[in-house]
């Protein structure tokens, strides 16, 4: 098992050079919230019911891979846009115990989620951040 993180797109020759799955931990619900600031943008949009972490096989795609575990993080109002990824890291560790352990018990299962709504989030540009502080109240 490789576990990768916060990285750049591996490509098919990487993913296909050792016969063992790769595990990502990304900081959002899949396929929801691909990409970048996956809670930030799960608050920006009202959408609290997929604010969270996943952890899912690597594929070529961009965060597509099959999911093995997902959770939900709990945000207070102390919390902002640099204290999400740290509540996301913190039960994305949780997650990825589970996964190691199931990998050595050779029991780790993953499903390929349903085909929902699905975007790649980018970093919000200053104005956009402005704007989400200051109408939508998401820090």
């Amino acid at each position: 098992m490789i576990i990768v993180n916060g990285t750049r797109i591996i490509s098919k020759k990487v993913l296909t050079a050792v016969n063992c799955p790769f595990i990502n931990t990304h900081v959002g619900i899949t396929p929801k919230y691909r990409g970048v600031h996956g809670a930030y943008w799960a608050l920006v949009n009202n959408d609290a019911a997929h604010c969270g972490v996943t952890v899912h096989l690597v594929d070529e795609g961009i965060d597509t891979g099959n999911i093995i575990f997902q959770q939900n993080i709990d945000v207070t109002k102390q919390d902002n846009f640099y204290t999400y990824p740290l509540l996301q890291l913190a039960e994305g560790v949780k997650l990825l115990n589970k996964a190691i352990a199931a990998f050595y018990n050779q029991n780790l299962q993953s499903i390929k989620e349903s085909e929902g709504e699905s975007k790649i989030w980018y970093h919000p540009t200053a104005w956009q951040y402005l704007y989400n502080r200051l109408i939508k109240g998401v820090k």
